[in-house]
C-alpha cells in the first residue's frame, strides 16, 4: 500500500512587476492557512514519509510552516521541476520515487495539483469526489491510497479518495 499526498501550496502575496513569480512569499492569510492544515494532518495521523516541493518560495514557505504544525520532518527535497508542473510531470517523477517511502507529498501549483488529484482518484459519486472536482483552492490537501507496492505501477484513476480538506472546512 501507497500513500500520496497532494498539497496545493498556500494563498501567496499578490504578483507584481518588482517580483518575479517563482520568489513571492506567501500571504498572512496563506501562513495562518498552513498552520490550519498542519494541525488537521496532525490530528488526522498523515505523515509523508517524502515531500517533493516546487522550488518557489510559496511551496517553500507552505511545506515550512506545514510540517511544523504537523510536528513532522520528513525527508524533502526542493525541485524546480515541480514548479508549474502539468499533472503528467508530477506522475513521472512520481513514477521514480524510492519504493521505500510508503507515503509521499507532492507540495505545488494549480493547475497541476487540481488536474493531478482528479486524474489519480478512482472515480467515484460520493460527496467528498464532487466537492473535489468543483475546485482546488489554495493550502487544499487530497489524500489518496493505492494497493500498489512500487510507485512505478501507480496509475491514473487507481487512488481510493480518502480525504479533500481545504482551510476553510
Amino acid at each position: 500500500m501507497k500513500t500520496f499526498y497532494i498539497l496545493r501550496h498556500a494563498k501567496a502575496e499578490p504578483s507584481n512587476s518588482t517580483i518575479e513569480d517563482i520568489d513571492r512569499n506567501l500571504a498572512v492569510r496563506g501562513r495562518e492557512a498552513c498552520e490550519t492544515v498542519g494541525k488537521y494532518m496532525k490530528a488526522k495521523q498523515y505523515a509523508p514519509e517524502f515531500v517533493l516541493c516546487s522550488s518557489a518560495n510559496r511551496t517553500r514557505e507552505t511545506f515550512e510552516l506545514v510540517m511544523k504544525a504537523a510536528r513532522l520532518t520528513p525527508a524533502h527535497e526542493f525541485a524546480k521541476s515541480i514548479y508549474m508542473a502539468t499533472a503528467d510531470e508530477i506522475l513521472h517523477q512520481l513514477h521514480a520515487a524510492d519504493d521505500n517511502f510508503k507515503s509521499l507529498m507532492v507540495v505545488g501549483h494549480n493547475p497541476g495539483m487540481h488536474h493531478l488529484a482528479l486524474i489519480m482518484a478512482q472515480p467515484m459519486s460520493s460527496s467528498l469526489h464532487a466537492t473535489l472536482e468543483l475546485k482546488y483552492p489554495t493550502a487544499a490537501l487530497t489524500v489518496l491510497r493505492f494497493a500498489d507496492h512500487y510507485w512505478k505501477d501507480i496509475l491514473p484513476g487507481s487512488g481510493e479518495l480518502l480525504d479533500f480538506m481545504t482551510p476553510a472546512d
